[in-house]
Order: structure tokens, then sequence, then C-alpha cells
């Protein structure tokens, strides 16, 4: 039986064609379904007469986490998360190191976890956030606006680890709800977008970060840097000046390090060289927050303060020591450092 919150015809995301069929305007795919029929995505339906998201409260993962594995960096650092994830994904990146979960269309094995459930279980283990993640949060954008709107009536915050490829519209509609986003911007062509993602375009990735910054959403970026594919660092560059120009030098961006995994196997492992080329692009681009991920211990992984250059938060792993601010300032020079860290 499938299972959702009452529908809302603010938050309806299709329309009927005149073939009788319901397209679904979640994302940009724009499904087109008949009665019974499941979208790309895996986890939208079209049942009696509504497309509605047969993932609604079901879930494959859940686990506590250091906020800095979303990666999260100027969000509440040193904090744990309560993570969750289902089944399902409106991209097929070759890549994903998830695809037992992303890859997957059955529901068989999920386990019922209402929102009421999640928010139980954060405030039992003392945990002052909530994250959609794992697998795309938004082909169940109906669980995430719940959980989110019953987290901050318990005083939680709720985060998605998001692909970013949904409509304008549920863009601003979730960006009025959730507090944190970390978007991965897997490259910047829509060649990468299309033979690498599965994805027929890649603009709306952008359209979701613009949004979410303007609405005021905590955001950070990651972009996993794979051999050969996407390590051009004219198209790095072509990234950091989109984040300077359209976001803010201040949003965090993080360049990951890429494993071997899926249908990608047969490409090595990102190197530490390019990864350190990339790191001083977004330095030169003008960028003040720029990080290394997948790399333990680099001097990458730091907070400094982008005025001063003093050491605020040291990362070893995913051990976090927050060192030097206080109130959301720099100790030293009293710069404010942009994040939320209380």
């Amino acid at each position: 039986m499938l299972e959702q919150s009452i529908p809302e015809n603010e938050w309806k995301f299709h329309r009927t064609l005149k073939s009788g069929k319901l397209q679904c305007l979640a994302c940009p795919r724009h499904c087109q379904l008949s009665d019974n029929e499941i979208g790309w995505c895996g986890a939208r339906i079209n049942k009696d007469g509504m497309i509605i998201p047969r993932t609604y409260a079901l879930i494959s993962s859940l686990a506590s986490d250091p906020i800095e594995k979303k990666p999260l960096y100027h969000f509440l650092p040193g904090t744990d998360i309560l993570s969750i994830g289902s089944h399902g994904c409106n991209m097929g990146c070759l890549h994903c190191q998830n695809y037992s979960i992303s890859a997957n269309r059955s529901i068989s094995s999920l386990r019922k976890m209402t929102p009421e459930n999640l928010i139980q279980i954060a405030l039992s283990k003392g945990l002052p956030s909530i994250a959609s993640t794992y697998n795309e949060p938004m082909i169940a954008f109906e669980y995430v606006r719940d959980i989110a709107r019953l987290a901050h009536d318990h005083n939680l915050k709720m985060a998605v680890v998001d692909n970013g490829y949904i409509t304008k519209k549920l863009a601003e509609k979730l960006g009025s709800l959730i507090d944190a986003a970390n978007i991965d911007v897997k490259g910047f062509s829509p060649e990468f977008y299309k033979t690498i993602c599965s994805s027929p375009s890649w603009k709306p990735v952008l359209k979701t970060c613009e949004i979410f910054h303007e609405l005021g959403v905590h955001l950070e970026i990651t972009n996993l840097v794979i051999p050969t594919k996407n390590d051009s660092m004219a198209m790095i560059r072509e990234m950091c000046e989109w984040i300077l120009n359209k976001l803010d030098p201040n949003v965090p961006l993080h360049f990951s390090r890429f494993h071997p995994d899926y249908k990608l196997r047969n490409l090595p492992i990102t190197p530490i060289e390019t990864l350190e080329a990339a790191y001083n692009v977004a330095k030169e681009v003008g960028l003040n927050y720029v990080y290394l991920g997948n790399v333990r211990s680099h001097k990458g992984n730091n907070t400094h303060c982008h005025k001063c250059n003093n050491l605020l938060i040291q990362r070893t792993g995913y051990f976090t020591s927050v060192q030097d601010i206080s109130d959301g300032k720099c100790i030293k020079c009293q710069t404010s450092i942009p994040g939320v860290f209380s």
C-alpha cells in the first residue's frame, strides 16, 4: 500500500495531457505516465489520477554521520547528522558509489520510517539536524517537505545532499523549507551530463543552486574530479567563475577525489596533483573556501579565515576540531565567517 501525506494543491507537480497520461513536473525529464506506470527515477508513480512517491516514508539506510561526510563544512561543523536514504534516482551516473540503492527500483526491501519516527530518533540521540542523502532526495520531495516542517517544529534543521536536477518551481518550493544543501555539480558541460550521468540537460542543476542561494539556503557544492572525464582545468575554471559571478565567492566548493566504482572501474584514482591544481584554479578565480575531499590529512580539508588566514577548523578524516570561531567570527580578526555554526 502506498503512503503519502495529505495532498496539497500548491505542491502538485503534474499535469494531465490530452492523451490522458499524467506528466510529472518534479524534474526536467517530464515523464509521461499511464495509470500505475512508474517514472524513470523509480520513485514516482501515476496512481489514481495523481503522481505520488511510491517510496514515501520508505528507507534503505539510516545512520548518524559526521556532518562533514555530506560534505557540509560550514554547517554545524563537528556535529553528527541523522542521515536517511531510499531507492531510486533521476540520473544514471556511471560512477555512482551508491548505485546499489540509487539504481534499485524495487521497494520490497525498504522499511517504513515516518517523519515522526525520524524526529523522535534525532531528539533521542541529541542530533541537531537531519539529512536526506545516499540516493536522490527530490524524487520523493513530499517526504523531504514533511520531515523539514516537523523538524522545524522541534528546533531541528533539515539538509539535503542532492544532484540539483529538479524544476525551477520545485526548487523554489523546497528552498523555502530546507536549511542546507550540498549540490553535486558533476561537470561543467552538457556533454558530460549526457554521456556520464544519463541526463538530457544540465542547466537545471545550476539554476537549482542559484535559487537555493537566493532563498538563503546554506549551500555548498561538490565536484567529483574524474580523470579524463571532467578534469580539464578550463572546465573547472569555468565552473569556478560561475560560482563567483552567479552565487558568491564564499560558497564552499569541494573537489572530491574519484575512486573507481560502478561502471567506471577502468579509470584511475584522481591524482592528488590534479585536485591541488583545481584548488589553485578556484583560488585564482577568487573563491574563498575551497576544499579537497576523499583525501585524508591534507591541508585542503581545513578552514582558514578568508581575511587573515587564521586556522579556524582543523579536520583529520572525519575528526573535526573547531578552534578559532566564536559567534560565527574569526577570533583573531573578527571577520564574519559564512555558514551556520550554532
